[in-house]
């Protein structure tokens, strides 16, 4: 491409016109949706929504980029450009129910961005974003093994793989594949309340995921309760009603 990539801001931009509409056919609305695309970069994607022609929020920071967009699609009465930092972006200032959220997020903060939608408990239709296939196993583990970002994420949503892009679809070619995986919210599933408690018993759960239970529980109660699972089971062996079960006891 013409201009140099910014590794500050982890631009690795999706180039490839098959998997662009790959992504695009994965988008489904109806007449009240609005689209809200993080990071669009010179608007490839971005190319392919406005064909939607429904309401369409831009947040970019590269300013060199944001004057691409402004040139392409700033005339557009469905294309708003907001010139930000997603994760300094108060969520609840722009999502609603309608809102799908999209992105090719930048590999080193995809997991704040994540965990910052989530954790702000705002409101969203979906969200299809493209992230390194690495950070998608850890959101989606196999083989039932949980992760402490798997269970975080868990508490407030669902999140299932769609398909991987290999790294020359992108330019500059990164080292890593990427995944594309959809995250739709539960509707008051769980207790908002109770999320920080839960992340502090995560936290401690998780200190050393392969070991048993049995010490960092002990770092909780003064005297261990009974509990449906077995002490030397290990965190990554845990469901999340597993940890809902200890931070009820903790609280007792």
């Amino acid at each position: 491409m013409y201009r140099e990539f910014k590794k500050s801001l982890g631009q690795n931009f999706l180039v490839d016109n098959h998997f662009i509409q790959m992504i695009f056919e994965r988008i489904h609305i109806d007449q009240n949706s609005e689209l809200l695309e993080i990071g669009p970069g010179d608007g490839k994607l971005t190319q392919e929504l406005i064909k939607l022609e429904i309401p369409l929020k831009l947040i970019e920071l590269d300013q060199e980029l944001i004057g691409i967009l402004q040139k392409k699609f700033g005339e557009n009465k469905h294309v708003e450009i907001i010139e930000g930092d997603i994760l300094k972006i108060d969520f609840n200032t722009i999502s609603n129910s309608n809102l799908i959220l999209l992105g090719n997020l930048p590999y080193n903060i995809s997991s704040q961005i994540i965990l910052r939608l989530l954790e702000s408990n705002s409101n969203f239709k979906y969200a299809v974003f493209l992230i390194q296939k690495e950070l998608a196993e850890r959101f989606i583990p196999q083989e039932k093994k949980s992760t402490k970002i798997s269970l975080q994420a868990k508490f407030f949503a669902d999140i299932e793989p769609l398909f991987n892009i290999p790294p020359t679809a992108f330019q500059p070619i990164p080292k890593v594949t990427s995944t594309l995986v959809k995250i739709v919210p539960h509707s008051n599933k769980y207790d908002f309340k109770k999320y920080e408690a839960l992340k502090e018993i995560l936290t401690v759960c998780f200190s050393k995921p392969r070991k048993q239970l049995v010490n960092p529980m002990k770092k909780l109660f003064s005297e261990l309760p009974e509990f449906s699972f077995k002490l030397t089971s290990r965190a990554e062996d845990l469901a999340l009603d597993d940890y809902f079960e200890i931070l009820s006891k903790y609280e007792q």
